[in-house]
């Protein structure tokens, strides 16, 4: 278990929809976050003069994953107002600095490689940068420093709505309660798919493999717009007369995920079993009875 942590998040404009300030009040980064409505207030703000590596978050509704951007920066808003010139995904801006501007270029430069790297192996955003390139150099002082930084600004990030860092499915130890992180199977006609359920939703685990013929009740809906979306980018791929996941896959909901695999309308809670032959369904009720009956004590 992680140790205890106290996180400030203050909100300069008064509201959560506007400009926030995140940090851990025993560590020296800041996380910023700002709407792509909010620039010119944004501008008038100390924090723009730090440098700083940044995050551009979007998408559009048509897109699987959310999108980000990583980059580096020794001017904050002219560098966001060229992106809001050039640029259209994104809707929010999080760019992390130094409390007492001790970052220097080489801090930034490998927070950004180290952010490019890290978001490409999560694979839970769809990164629009490119490859991260080799890990620059820096100073072996510098170097002892880095590592916490970068935790501190995966947690800020992570705070403010932007788990960018984190695999869908994370390695658990073996004696890990809850029936949250055990493995979920599902088989049906020219399907066999392994999935985890996770407090985002529920990931189809990459190598799944679905059936490709739909059911006429599944034609014309969700089930085949989001085949052809996951098709088109890749996260499906035809091989051997059966759709396989290339790549771990978030869905908002059992049901969503076992309705894609079996092409049909399905109950994913009923659906999904754990390698006992018992439903995600069942095995909540219990928890949640568990759950009940310690309250009571």
């Amino acid at each position: 278990m992680s140790a205890p942590k106290t996180l400030q998040i203050f909100l300069p404009q008064g509201s959560p929809s506007g400009i926030r300030i995140a940090e851990l009040t025993t560590r020296i980064v800041q996380a910023v976050a700002c709407p792509r409505t909010e620039l010119e207030a944004l501008s008038r703000r100390a924090e723009i003069g730090h440098i700083a590596t940044y995050f551009l978050f979007g998408g559009t509704d048509e897109d699987s994953k959310p999108e980000t951007y990583i980059g580096q920066t020794e001017d904050i808003i002219a560098r966001l107002r060229a992106h809001d010139a050039k640029k259209e995904f994104w809707h929010t801006v999080v760019f992390l600095i130094s409390r007492t501007h001790s970052f220097t270029q080489a801090h930034i430069r490998w927070l950004e490689w180290k952010g490019i790297a890290m978001a490409t192996g999560a694979r839970r955003y769809k990164l629009t940068n490119g490859n991260s390139g080799g890990e620059p150099f820096v100073t072996e002082t510098i170097r002892a420093d880095l590592d916490e930084i970068f935790d501190t600004g995966s947690i800020l990030l992570e705070a403010l709505g932007y788990p960018v860092f984190r695999p869908l499915v994370e390695k658990r130890a073996v004696d890990s309660p809850g029936f949250d992180r055990d493995e979920w199977i599902l088989t049906g006609i020219e399907a066999s798919a392994r999935g985890s359920y996770s407090p985002d939703g529920f990931v189809v685990r990459e190598g799944s493999t679905c059936r490709i013929k739909l059911t006429n009740a599944a034609r014309g809906g969700f089930i085949e717009a989001t085949r052809e979306r996951l098709l088109s980018e890749r996260i499906l791929a035809e091989v051997n007369g059966r759709y396989v996941f290339t790549e771990d896959y978030l869905f908002k909901t059992p049901s969503g995920a076992a309705t894609v695999v079996l092409g049909r309308n399905a109950n994913g809670w009923t659906e999904w079993k754990n390698k006992d032959g018992v439903v995600i369904d069942q095995i909540r009720k219990k928890a949640a009875e568990i759950t009940v009956h310690r309250g009571e004590g």
